[in-house]
């Protein structure tokens, strides 16, 4: 009797540890951590931000002399290549749509239409941009910077999703990135969103 006192009272709660530390493992699945008799949970990685102020991919090519320039949009790398022909000369950092009912980046082959200017703002999502750039249906759907306030204000929050879908189906850039295709791309661009 009183061994088996002994046993519940030693062995019975390593038993529980033991059990409990299996159950979590295998709760938590890949994000715990088994190190020596203590269990630690792996801190959820972040995603680092973008710096909206600084060009995406470095110093921008000239493509003056360029032939066949089109913008290749990769909705599931969230990256737009600047390409000519099939060499990729230049890569931006992008947010397309959040992919839900309204907020849908448009998939297909489009063209840079005549529309474009250097600041606008909607009334209906509170958010406006600089370095608008349209590429279907004439001003619906945009190259354009991270998002802003109505006093040109960038809204830190949104601009941190950049590389992330995180638009109403427009293509969010870093500052300088939504500049640079503002004043380099011109009309009738290829545009191909996949």
């Amino acid at each position: 009797m009183k061994l088996s006192f002994l046993f519940i009272a030693v062995f019975a709660p390593v038993i529980l540890l033991s059990a409990c530390s299996s159950h979590a493992e295998e709760k938590a699945g890949s994000q715990m951590k088994k190190t020596d008799k203590h269990i630690t949970v792996a801190p959820k990685m972040e995603k680092p931000s973008i710096d909206w102020t600084k060009p995406s991919g470095g110093e921008y090519p000239d493509i003056k002399h360029l032939k066949d320039v089109w913008i290749d949009v990769d909705v599931k790398q969230q990256k737009a290549y600047i390409k000519a022909g099939s060499k990729t000369i230049y890569t931006m950092i992008m947010s397309s749509g959040l992919d839900q009912t309204n907020d849908v980046t448009p998939k297909g082959t489009f063209h840079i239409e005549p529309e474009r200017g250097e600041w606008f703002f909607s009334e209906g999502y509170q958010e406006g941009a600089e370095y608008w750039v349209s590429w279907k249906n004439h001003g619906e759907f945009l190259f354009h910077s991270v998002p802003m306030t109505k006093d040109k204000k960038v809204i830190e929050k949104e601009a941190k999703k950049l590389g992330t879908k995180a638009s109403h189906g427009c293509i969010r850039l870093a500052i300088p990135d939504a500049k640079w295709i503002y004043k380099n791309i011109p009309d009738h661009t290829k545009v191909v969103i996949s």
